[in-house]
């Protein structure tokens, strides 16, 4: 199916979630100089304005982005520090998709491979990075292309796996994806973000998926970790309380750089009803 667009959905609490651990896990791999492959299996259009007619009419970024804008928290400096320089204005119109994230970090020998389905999320994709020459986008299922990419030329990448999840399918679709992944790339850092979700249709209820997807992923691996942040109790929110990132391989240092920021962070965002959890191997 290709009728979702992450433009509804930008700049909300889970896109801070997942890219300021983005921003974290690249900042890590930038303390080596050895180059290395930032691969996005789903990019989107890699940029999206909050006030168009997609963004607006949710506004789902004033449970995210909106909420940190004007604070600056210490720990998010440099993830908002990119969100601050895709705006010409100290007014919030814009928003960075992971790509866009990716390609702030990237030195001159290191390169980036964008995977987008939707034929207008591509169109725009292409266009935002068109005079980028480390960048390729490549209309094409992401995770047929990452396997084709494995294993990097550099031996090094980042690995971003970040479906809509719109069919129940597409949690078994990252495990699948990630196991051949492994077999072709062990030492590989891989990133999936994924939903918290209470439904009120039992028949699109996807609420126990991303837990049975994040069981089998840590047998994948000696090395994971797991971080949630909730924005609602699960047990009575209906809809998207939270998200989660799983990592493969993370940085060694992130575990306690998250249980240091991660409280006051589900504070901003979910005041009285925030709350986090942090597993790891």
């Amino acid at each position: 199916m290709l009728s979702y667009r992450h433009a509804f959905h930008a700049g909300n609490h889970a896109d801070v979630l997942k890219h300021w651990l983005l921003v974290e896990c690249l900042s890590y791999m930038n303390q080596k100089d050895k180059p290395y492959w930032y691969i996005d299996t789903h990019a989107g259009a890699g940029a999206y304005k909050l006030d168009n007619a997609m963004t607006s009419g949710k506004s789902e970024y004033a449970s995210g982005i909106g909420k940190l804008w004007a604070k600056c928290p210490a720990p998010l400096r440099e993830y908002l520090n990119i969100v601050k320089a895709a705006n010409d204005s100290p007014n919030l119109r814009h928003y960075p998709g992971s790509p866009m994230f990716a390609n702030s970090l990237l030195r001159e020998d290191d390169k980036a491979y964008l995977y987008e389905l939707h034929p207008q999320d591509f169109k725009l994709l292409g266009h935002n990075f068109a005079k980028n020459r480390q960048v390729k986008v490549q209309q094409q299922n992401g995770f047929d292309g990452l396997i084709a990419l494995l294993p990097p030329a550099p031996r090094r990448a980042l690995v971003m796996i970040d479906p809509p999840y719109e069919q129940a399918s597409e949690y078994a679709a990252v495990v699948k994806t990630l196991q051949a992944a492994i077999k072709r790339f062990a030492t590989g850092t891989y990133v999936v973000w994924y939903p918290l979700i209470n439904s009120a249709q039992r028949q699109s209820n996807k609420q126990g998926e991303a837990q049975k997807m994040t069981e089998q992923l840590k047998n994948l691996s000696k090395d994971w970790l797991d971080v949630r942040l909730l924005v609602g109790d699960a047990s009575t929110f209906n809809g998207m309380y939270g998200s989660g990132m799983f990592m493969l391989n993370p940085p060694w240092t992130l575990k306690a750089e998250l249980e240091k920021h991660l409280p006051e962070l589900s504070r901003l965002l979910g005041g009285e009803a925030g709350s986090y959890n942090i597993a790891a191997s």
